[in-house]
């Protein structure tokens, strides 16, 4: 009796040990999926929207706002605002890559449900070798000729379609956890109305800008109109 104590007690403590372990991992890839959730979420549902939108506010056309240091919205607002997205982002991906190699997202066959995690890295590859490299040859040649040039539309448009995919790819994330835990439906209404709201003040501003464009939006012909004139009257 005592000897078959002595065997059952090993395996208890094994039993236990192995529970421990599976529920420690289980914390450990919860914590992993809601900090890719939320810093995902913060990223293309607030930052990046949020910088679309600095470059479109009409600060020129605030008394007290047109010759503070903020008249400057790509290097005041824009650039700080996506240089702190693209941080974030990297780090989310690092936590997106890590969850779905625990739980065999890449290695599984191809199926709709698992877009989640290739369209993720598509869009933040485009981000990372894109974005930077032509904002930063726009903005060094918008210094030498206070124009636009083929790097504006390509950053803005790239921009555009990376935002958009991302906002998309936020409710396929959320739809790939349901098959596994239950997310209430409060979280989602709430990441999408605040999407939808800051995509409606986004395209209002763009249509603001492009019907009533101000000081800083003259077109390339107005400056160089103005230019001729000033020189002509030298």
């Amino acid at each position: 009796m005592v000897a078959g104590q002595d065997l059952s007690e090993p395996l208890e403590t094994r039993d236990a040990i192995d529970k421990r372990t599976v529920h420690d991992s289980l914390k450990i890839l919860k914590r992993i999926r809601n900090g890719h959730a939320c810093i995902m979420s913060i990223v293309f549902i607030v930052l990046f929207p949020l910088g679309a939108i600095s470059i479109h506010l009409p600060i020129d056309r605030v008394p007290f706002l047109r010759n503070t240091y903020l008249k400057k919205k790509v290097t005041a607002i824009h650039a700080p605002i996506q240089l702190l997205g693209l941080v974030l982002m990297l780090a989310g991906m690092a936590l997106g890559v890590r969850l779905a190699l625990d739980l065999d997202y890449l290695t599984l066959p191809t199926q709709s449900k698992y877009a989640h995690p290739v369209i993720g890295l598509v869009v933040v590859c485009t981000i990372v070798v894109f974005q930077p490299i032509l904002g930063t040859l726009q903005h060094m040649y918008f210094k030498k000729t206070g124009r636009k040039s083929i790097y504006a539309y390509m950053h803005r448009w790239i921009g555009r379609g990376a935002i958009i995919l991302g906002i998309i790819n936020n409710g396929l994330g959320f739809q790939l956890a349901m098959n596994d835990i239950y997310i209430p439906n409060s979280s989602l209404i709430r990441n999408f109305v605040l999407a939808g709201l800051l995509a409606l003040i986004w395209f209002a501003l763009v249509i603001f800008d492009w019907v009533y464009p101000g000081p800083s939006n003259a077109t390339d012909e107005t400056r160089n109109v103005s230019n001729e004139g000033k020189k002509i009257d030298a």
